[in-house]
């Protein structure tokens, strides 16, 4: 007669009672701390992509840890600094006059769109005129009245708290980052030890090429953007519309969009539909030279995600964290994506050659 045998495959390991114990604990407090969480996640993201960097000039230098992430911290905010001092107040001039002139530019590119025409929405006709001064009414309200101001201060106050919040993290985490790991990787087998430690380097590298590439991508699409606004398409406050679209570039697929739409609206409102017409052109040709020879030197293959993968993460992350949380979503996703194919080679195959030299480059 004969018994059914139950085949357990070796490789999955049920968690012990105390692991899960303290999953279901850490998923608790998360839970609970989800509003604060954003500004932890984000200093997170920067301490792992810069924290390698410090454990070789410790390595090399036998300095103590906290001396080396002073200076390094010093020198980081000094160099911020500098940068805010000089090009913080021209960019906040254009953009206040870019703001005084959204609605009026809106409504220009409104009555360009139409013609001077009408719009017809089911059985009401409105004119070209009608609309913009609706447009404008709405604007106005919105922004003169009590609740809109106060909406606004908190929006300042909360983001102050959170930038220092950040400072603050970003210097803890990369002092002792490694410490706070240690004790989630004592509930582990020896073996399994190694294992993690060995994928997470290879995160560090993905993620930290991503965040040191963004940071480069930013500075050359926001230049070469202000001076084709300024010397070619002679756009009013070329430096702001420039940095917008810098800043704007990180977020994938929604950012570009919202760029191309500011730019152009002004762009409409100032030399009427060629000139919108040529700047979105622009746009579109300088995101292809940037997707096609840029990204790839700069951020490597190994970051690459199936664009899909990368849209449902900037969904889910802009869900649950807002805006910072588009500029989340692909470092995030493309360490789990290393993750999956390192842990998982033979389901979801080994990570193609090129960025299995890049990531053990690096990570030597």
């Amino acid at each position: 007669m004969s018994r059914s045998v139950t085949v357990v495959d070796p490789q999955i390991r049920l968690p012990g009672r105390r692991v899960l114990a303290l999953l279901v604990l850490l998923a608790i407090v998360f839970w609970f701390a989800r509003p604060v969480l954003l500004p932890f996640a984000v200093a997170a993201i920067i301490a792992y992509a810069f924290g390698p960097y410090v454990d070789r000039v410790q390595a090399r230098t036998g300095r103590s840890r906290l001396l080396i992430v002073v200076v390094l911290y010093g020198v980081g905010l000094l160099l911020v600094g500098a940068l805010v001092a000089a090009f913080a107040a021209p960019i906040q001039r254009e953009a206040e006059l870019l703001a005084r002139a959204g609605p009026d530019a809106l409504n220009f590119a409104i009555r360009q769109l139409l013609g001077g025409g009408s719009l017809t929405i089911g059985q009401e006709t409105i004119t070209a005129d009608e609309l913009a001064a609706q447009v404008e009414t709405a604007l106005r309200t919105f922004l003169q009245t009590p609740e809109g101001a106060i909406r606004a201060a908190q929006s300042l106050l909360q983001g102050a708290f959170d930038l220092l919040l950040l400072l603050i993290v970003v210097f803890y985490l990369l002092l002792d980052g490694g410490r706070l790991a240690d004790p989630a990787l004592r509930f582990l087998s020896p073996s399994d030890r190694a294992e993690v430690r060995r994928v997470a380097g290879r995160i560090h590298v993905v993620v930290g090429r991503w965040l040191r590439g963004q940071l480069v991508l930013v500075a050359f699409v926001a230049t070469v953007c202000t001076i084709v606004f300024a010397f070619v398409l002679r756009l009013p406050s070329p430096l702001a519309l420039g940095a917008l679209v810098g800043v704007l570039n990180v977020v994938t697929f929604i950012g570009p969009i919202v760029a191309g739409a500011v730019v152009a609206i002004v762009a409409l409102s100032t030399g009427g539909l060629p000139l919108a017409i040529a700047a979105v052109v622009f746009l579109t040709v300088l995101r292809q030279v940037e997707n096609v020879l840029i990204m790839p030197a700069v951020l490597g293959r190994a970051v690459n995600l199936h664009p899909l993968v990368a849209l449902f993460a900037v969904v889910v992350a802009s869900t649950a964290f807002g805006v910072v949380g588009t500029f989340l979503a692909v470092p995030v996703a493309a360490g789990i994506n290393v993750a999956l194919h390192e842990l998982f080679p033979a389901e979801f195959g080994a990570l193609p050659a090129e960025a299995e030299a890049e990531i053990a480059a690096e990570a030597a």
